[in-house]
Parts: C-alpha cells; structure tokens; sequence
C-alpha cells in the first residue's frame, strides 16, 4: 500500500489551499494522502480524473456495497465519533449521499420534481423579495455580519419555504443546522431535534397537504405506484435544508470576496448586469465552499487513473483541485466572469455524474439575485477588516470551508 505523500492536516492546506492542491495536482492526477480520523485515502486531483470517478459505477460512496466488506466507512466513523444514537444514525446513513445505484436512482427520481425547472424559476420573486427585505434592514446598521445577517437567513428562508417549513419556525431550524455545523455544539441533540421536527410536520401535511415539497414528496408515485416512506423523507429533508442552507449561504461571501478583490470583473458586471448568469459559473468555480466530494470505495481491484487500486479503498475528488485545473482552464487563479470554457469542462462546485446535487439551480439563482442586490445594484459595499483577519471555521481538517464572520458596510 502506497504511504501517504501528504496529509490534510497540514497547515498549507488551511494557508493556501488553492498552492497546497495545485502542488498535489502536478505530482499525479491521484495521491495519497492522509485522511483526520481515519485511514489514508486516495485523493483525485485533476478534473478529467474526479469527473470519471464521479461517473464511475465500479466506485460507490457505500462502503456496505463493497463485496466482502465489514465495518464503518468514512461516514459511519464520523458519525459514530460524534455519539450519535443508532436510531438518528440510520437517518443518516440512509440519506440520498449515501445511496448507490438502483437505490440511489429511486430516491433521485422521486425527489426531482420537487427541484424542477419550473419551480425553481418560480421561486426568483420571493426570492428578491427575501433579500431586499433583509437588506433594507441592514441599511439603518454601521456594521453587518454578511453571514449571520444576509446570506444564512436569506438561504435559510428559501430552502425551508420550499421544503414547508412554517415561517414561525423557522428561526428555530436555523439554530439547529447552525448547530449542525458547529464543532462545539451538541450534534446529536440538533439533528434529533430537526428529524423530530420533520416526523412531525409529515403527520401535519398528510392531515394538510400544501404546495410545499413534504407535500410535493409524499404524493409522488413512481410509474410502478412506489412512493417514499416517512423515514425516506425524513431523511430527504435533513439532507436537503443542511445542503441549501449552508454551501450557498457560504457561497454568497466567497463570491463578494473574489469580485471584490477582482474590480475589474465587478466593473464589468456593472456595466453589462445582463452576464452575471453566465458569471456564476465562474464565481462557483472560484467560490465554492465545498473543496471534496464525500468519499468513493472501489468494488473490486481496479486500476484507476493509471494507479493500481485495492477492493475497498476510499477515494476522494478535490473539487477545488478539479476547478483550477489548468488542463481545463487556461489562468485559472484568475477570475473572468466571460470564461468560455471548452466542451466537456464545466466545474465540478456541485459535483457530477448521479450525485451531482439535486439543487444546483436553486442555488445559482439564490446566488445570482444575492450578488445582483449586494454588488451590482449598489457600489458602496465593503469589507471592513482586513483579508488577513477574515476567518474560517472547518468542520474537519481539509474540509468545508465556512466563514465565522463577514463583516461589512453596506
């Protein structure tokens, strides 16, 4: 077995994290590297590779599903490490990120409409009207946290109307999944509470259906009459508020900081507001928060990315490495917001192949609409410490990246 090159514990990657991944990346498309709390894994660097692996069915991100294997994964050590009880474990573990293949594909099918095309678009008004109304409140302050006053609750409002989360509760489901990615909260204790919360509400929406996605998933029936049971959906809707509330609410300061430390690019969007759709692209690029995907586990003894592979080794794609590949992306430390990338080179912010995530346009339009109001509508937004005292908290070593504080002057 292949010792590990480098581990995610290292300070390069909390100091520069885009030169620590650049440096792996032009080592070998795949490296291994060591994993906190468990054992080395294989890290993909470049984006053909993590694009592969992501497509790959020999590759599942269920380590039951390996022949032979015994034990926890990745995920089932994190979660046991963070005590949680086995009941609230298994909502856990049979999320719709932790499912493989026929299971996997059922689940995703069931719960697209309640992401569809048509709704998503139909929910820009609201959304306006959310962020306007926050940020008319800020206006009156001298000081504003970007994260705990504009984009968490802007996000926070979205995800929970269109899951159906009333708004009198909601304040409280954002104390959980603010819990939720607090080192130093109780996480057994927030994530029973939200999964009690969702049992609830269930009970409620089958008395009262509502135009709301509970409603919208507990109706929907398959061609063949399969529909979600409740423990399904319970688990739907853990995964769906954590994913909406947190990658975009970090995303949305990640992206104000790149076109602020960019004014050439923040000119241009000002002057053609028309091409921030295209420009978000490029912004999620640049900003996504999210830098790995969750783990793969090979299925038998394989040989990937000229590298020969065991049964049951985990592999990760660094989606940050993939989207500043510069195979894909010519200057890729700089930002341009009219990036024409080549067939076949899109990012990978919301990963790719089946588990590409189910809210991706939720998200590119909660972003857009952030940007245009913080950034392109007005000018005299700024940061009001300094790049060096902005900080991060991660949830693990080498993983999400998500700001404690974004203080700034509207």
């Amino acid at each position: 077995m292949a010792e590990p090159v480098a581990s995610l514990l290292d300070p390069e990657f909390e100091d520069d994290p885009v030169g620590a991944f650049a440096r792996l990346r032009e080592m070998a498309p795949l490296v291994r590297i060591g994993f906190p709390g468990g054992p080395p894994v294989w890290l993909i660097t470049r984006s053909e590779e993590v694009k592969a692996a992501l497509n790959d069915p020999r590759l599942v991100v269920d380590a039951s599903n390996v022949p032979g294997h015994q034990g926890l994964n990745i995920a089932g050590q994190m979660i046991e490490n963070l005590g949680v009880p086995e009941d609230i474990a298994g909502y856990l573990a049979n999320s719709l990120m932790l499912q493989d293949g026929k299971n996997h594909a059922r689940l995703r099918r069931l719960v697209a409409p309640a992401f569809s095309v048509k709704r998503v678009k139909a929910l820009r008004p609201r959304i306006e009207q959310v962020s306007a109304r926050l940020l008319e409140d800020l206006a009156q302050k001298e000081h504003v946290d970007l994260v705990r006053e504009y984009s968490t609750p802007l996000t926070g409002a979205v995800i929970c109307e269109l899951v159906g989360i009333d708004e009198a509760d909601q304040p409280q489901l954002r104390k959980w999944m603010d819990e939720y990615a607090n080192p130093d909260a109780d996480f057994a204790k927030s994530t029973r509470s939200l999964f009690d919360y969702a049992k609830n509400l269930i009970q409620k929406r089958r008395a009262e259906p509502a135009d709301d996605m509970i409603s919208t998933l507990m109706q929907t029936e398959g061609e063949d009459g399969d529909r979600l049971t409740d423990a399904e959906i319970v688990s739907l809707i853990g995964v769906l508020v954590n994913g909406g509330y947190h990658s975009t609410a970090h995303f949305i300061p990640n992206a104000v900081l790149t076109l602020l430390d960019n004014p050439d690019q923040l000119a241009l969007l000002r002057a053609k507001p028309e091409a921030l759709p295209h420009a978000m692209e490029e912004l999620m690029r640049i900003g996504n928060p999210i830098p790995s995907a969750g783990p793969r586990y090979a299925t038998e003894d394989m040989e990937f990315a000229g590298v020969p592979i065991c049964k049951g080794d985990a592999l990760t794609g660094s989606l940050q490495s993939a989207n500043y590949d510069p195979r894909v992306y010519s200057d890729p430390e700089r930002c341009d917001v009219e990036r024409v990338v080549p067939q076949g080179g899109a990012h990978v912010a919301f990963g790719a192949g089946p588990h590409r995530c189910v809210g991706a346009a939720l998200a590119n339009l909660e972003g857009e609409i952030a940007l245009n109001h913080l950034l392109i509508q007005r000018d005299t937004l700024e940061i009001t410490v300094s790049r060096r005292q902005l900080r991060y908290r991660e949830l693990i070593p080498g993983g999400a990246r998500l700001f404690s504080s974004f203080p700034v002057r509207l």
